[in-house]
């Protein structure tokens, strides 16, 4: 789906871009201001030459550069820029960006390349996709979209051309064969053995058939063990991994711990997080006792300092007598106390900063154990059992995709057995028939038989291919006609790809539809093709309901809204603005304004 549209000197536009999303949106403006410009930008981004766009026409007047720039989300999640300009020559590059689980890488493309990568993405070539996924608004005049090669689509889909090839050499060898049994019809009988040996061979072809079944069978045993086998070395190798980072933190954690307590403390055998626990939770009662001890000694130091400085002090008062005799002080008992109070002074503080260093070591070593016990709570337990050998995705993954390339191999070879055992089962029921005849007609009317047989069945199988995948979509195609038309014929599909309405005996071709058949018709066959035949998952239509009725506008803006899970985005330019309201409320769509400078 586009996912952004830039344009710039393009036509009515300097310079827009549209981010658009998924759903029904409703690009409304006014008659002449761009709607039907900005789908022609759009389909000239994306498809170039073939979107019919003369984009030298579409230069603004004035414009120093006419540029084009698209964004599409491819059904794989990788993004497809394609970005074109009109110079001397038009240029065009672009880039394929892989998705998130291809690490966001871009790859630049050329035009082939941009055709391959959207073929292979859609499934639908670039020429049937730029003819069903953006409808100009004059497709209405344009008789050759009421076809738009839908069966030659479904041919390359299918592989119905493959198959109509081959028909076609096997209905020419018929011919000669014919011709050649008209000339033989007078000849012995063809010996018995013949037909035994064509049964042998057929009985083979079964017993072959079903040893291919058994050997694809057998490779998607084979394929299922080793995508289990992937699964599991992808799961044990991130299970090692976070083993491996947390024994790596686990012993990070032990030495900081044994630094931490340092030689006089045993941190013991430690073999798990519970066991650095406990020790650190011993270890931090240990610091805290002691801190607090170191706390209380320091507290004592400093009431015993307040003492003896408040006693010095009282000796130098007018009053001052001895605290044990209670008789007064001679001025040399005064100088004999003072200076004991000086000495006591210079060892209490000198012990007082003992303890301050004391202190200060005992809280920094508590507040490191509780930083080491908090990081020790955090790891997780690593199971013992887990081993820790090279686990090799690598090689994991490259039997996933060997198993699977055989596997598929395997499928082709049962496909081509059963296919095998069914041209012989034709061949003998053929040859019995046959057998009647003479030895030289008989070997005509073999070619002729398995020739003819051959060729009808491949015609058969292409016809049946076509007649399944386009029946289904012809019988919506009716019935989605019907819902907005009612009794007024019935819109067929025919293989070929051409729209008619049957009214009675009578068919009505798309040259003769009314403009609002028409619409109706080319909406419901591409919301259709788009689902069922192709993963281009967007729609844009250029004024569709301009060419209907008001009845016919509500019904089929109705239809578009309820287009389904087959398209995921679908955008509609219209003037009508009140309609475009009322039905973008009524089925949550989104409605977008445009204007130009000028508007």
């Amino acid at each position: 789906m586009i996912r952004r549209l830039h344009v710039r000197g393009w036509r009515a536009f300097e310079d827009l871009t549209l981010e658009l999303a998924d759903g029904l949106t409703f690009v409304v403006a006014e008659n002449g201001v761009g709607k039907t410009s900005l789908v022609q930008a759009a389909a000239w981004g994306l498809y170039g030459p073939l979107s019919n766009v003369d984009a030298r026409a579409a230069s603004r007047v004035g414009a120093p550069v006419t540029r084009v720039e698209v964004d599409l989300e491819l059904p794989d999640g990788r993004v497809l820029s394609i970005a074109r300009e009109v110079g001397e020559r038009p240029t065009m590059s672009a880039r394929l960006v892989g998705g998130a689980d291809q690490g966001g890488t871009a790859t630049g493309l050329d035009e082939d390349g941009v055709g391959r990568v959207m073929a292979q993405a859609f499934g639908a070539s670039r020429e049937f996709l730029s003819m069903t996924t953006l409808l100009p608004g004059d497709a209405v005049a344009d008789d050759a979209a009421g076809a738009f090669h839908l069966q030659a689509h479904l041919r390359r889909v299918f592989g119905v051309d493959d198959l109509q090839g081959a028909a076609e050499s096997l209905r020419r060898l018929h011919e000669d064969a014919q011709a050649e049994a008209r000339r033989l019809r007078q000849a012995t009988r063809r010996a018995a053995e013949d037909l035994s040996r064509l049964r042998s061979v057929l009985a083979e072809a079964e017993a072959a058939e079903a040893d291919a079944q058994a050997a694809r069978a057998d490779a998607r045993r084979v394929l299922e063990f080793a995508e289990t086998q992937l699964r599991q070395a992808r799961d044990t190798e991130a299970v090692r991994a976070k083993a491996a980072v947390a024994r790596t933190e686990f012993a990070e954690l032990v030495a900081t711990a044994r630094r931490t307590l340092g030689r006089g403390t045993r941190l013991g055998r430690v073999t798990r997080p519970a066991d650095l626990i406990a020790r650190l939770e011993a270890a931090e009662l240990e610091a805290a006792d002691t801190l607090d001890g170191h706390r209380r000694e320091a507290a004592t130091i400093a009431g015993r300092l307040a003492a003896v400085r408040a006693a010095a002090s009282a000796l130098h008062t007018a009053d001052a007598e001895c605290p044990v005799c209670r008789r007064d002080l001679s001025p040399d008992d005064v100088a004999r106390a003072g200076q004991a109070h000086d000495r006591e002074v210079a060892a209490l503080r000198a012990h007082e900063t003992q303890l301050s260093a004391l202190v200060e070591s005992a809280a920094k070593r508590l507040t490191d154990l509780r930083a080491l016990h908090r990081r020790s709570v955090r790891l997780p337990e690593v199971d013992a059992a887990v081993d820790d050998s090279v686990v090799d995705v690598d090689a994991a993954a490259f039997a996933v995709q060997a198993a699977r390339e055989d596997a598929e191999r395997l499928d082709e070879n049962a496909a081509a057995a059963r296919a095998r055992r069914a041209t012989l089962a034709i061949q003998v029921a053929e040859e019995e028939r046959a057998a009647r005849e003479t030895r030289e007609a008989y070997r005509a009317h073999r070619r002729e038989a398995i020739t003819g047989v051959a060729a009808e069945v491949l015609d058969a199988t292409a016809d049946a291919i076509l007649t399944e995948r386009i029946d289904p979509l012809a019988a919506e195609v009716s019935h989605r006609w019907k819902r907005v038309f009612g009794e007024r014929g019935s819109l067929r599909l025919r293989p070929d790809g051409r729209l008619v309405i049957v009214r009675g005996v009578h068919e009505i071709p798309f040259t003769q539809f009314s403009s609002g058949e028409k619409v109706v018709a080319l909406l419901a066959t591409r919301l259709l093709v788009l689902g069922a035949s192709t993963r281009a998952s967007f729609l844009w239509l250029d004024e569709p309901l301009e060419h209907l009725d008001p009845r016919n506008r509500r019904i089929t803006a109705s239809l578009m809204s309820a287009a389904g899970s087959g398209v995921r985005q679908m955008l509609v330019t219209t003037y009508e603005e009140a309609l475009a309201r009322r039905l973008a409320s009524a089925s949550s769509a989104q409605l977008r304004y445009v204007r130009t400078p000028e508007a």
